[in-house]
Parts: structure tokens; C-alpha cells; sequence
């Protein structure tokens, strides 16, 4: 699957909405494509769920959220993901840019990630899109550690629109 072609795919599933693709919505697109396409996409999703995989990122989350744990680390870059290939550019190069994209306080998007494997498993494959990956989306996230309170003095940008996150 190529890049444009999956930004494609989301940007369909996203219809005209700024908002991070809905999983219904994704569905719908997928359920057109053949089984070896939904699992090129699967694994294609889940590639970049491993390259969102940095600290910086996540610190932006945590201002943005106010807080976020590994599992909303996680869900924060389905959401990423959901919004489209300018929103992911964005956060791989400067995720202190991210609050002009921010439409609705839940940056969560947990179940967007699910969609291929239940097609896959609905349709009777027996793989999952994500093991065709040889990195861990959980794995250490690149990087160093952001300090919880210090983390909004690294991202002026968003701790003006969300706050410094202090405690």
C-alpha cells in the first residue's frame, strides 16, 4: 500500500470532517477493499502508530490532555492518524504546532486502530495487519523523557491554548 494511498483512504473515511476519522466511517471505506488490501492498510496504520512512538510527542499530548498515560499515549496517535496525513507531518516535526488541530478535548481515537483486524477476522484471516510489523507500537518512545513539571515550558505554542499542565 502506498503512502497516498492510504492518507486516501483515511481522508475518505474522514468524508468532510476535520475531525479524526470516525471507525464506522473507516469501516465503510475498508469493507470495499479486498483482504490482502485491508491487510496492507492494517499494517501500513500500525507502522505509523510505531513512528508517532516519541517523547516529544507525548509531552505535547500531555499538555494538550492535561495528562495522558501510556494507554492514552497510544490512543492520542490513532487520533493523530485519524486526522490525516497534514496532522501526522505536524506531529512528527513540530508537536508544539498541534493546537490549531485540536477540535474536541478527547484526543482519543482507541478503537480507529481496531477496524482491520475485525474486518480481517470477520472476513475469516486469520492474521492480524499489526504482526506483518517487526517494531512494537508501545514499545520506549524515542527519545528523552519530558519532566511533567516542566513539560509546558518546551511547548509555548500549546500551554497557551491548554494550559501549563502543573499540578
Amino acid at each position: 500500500m502506498t503512502e497516498e494511498r492510504f492518507w486516501n483512504l483515511i481522508d475518505q473515511a474522514r468524508g468532510r470532517s476535520n475531525h479524526s476519522a470516525e471507525p464506522e466511517s473507516l469501516r465503510a471505506v475498508l469493507e470495499k477493499l479486498s483482504d490482502e488490501e485491508i491487510l496492507e492498510f492494517g499494517h501500513a496504520y500500525y507502522e505509523k502508530l510505531c513512528d508517532l512512538n516519541d517523547w516529544r510527542l507525548w509531552a505535547a499530548g500531555y499538555v494538550i490532555a492535561g495528562g495522558m498515560s501510556d494507554d492514552s499515549f497510544h490512543y492520542f496517535r490513532s487520533w493523530v492518524i485519524g486526522k490525516g496525513k497534514q496532522v501526522f507531518a505536524v506531529a512528527m516535526s513540530d508537536p508544539d504546532a498541534l493546537g490549531p488541530f485540536v477540535d474536541d478535548p478527547e484526543v482519543d481515537n482507541e478503537l480507529l486502530e481496531y477496524v482491520t483486524a475485525e474486518l480481517a477476522e470477520e472476513r475469516g484471516i486469520e492474521e492480524d495487519p499489526r504482526d506483518r510489523s517487526d517494531r512494537y507500537a508501545d514499545a520506549e518512545p524515542r527519545g528523552e523523557p519530558f519532566d511533567e513539571d516542566a513539560v509546558a515550558d518546551s511547548f509555548p505554542r500549546l500551554a497557551a491554548v491548554f494550559g501549563s499542565c502543573r499540578r
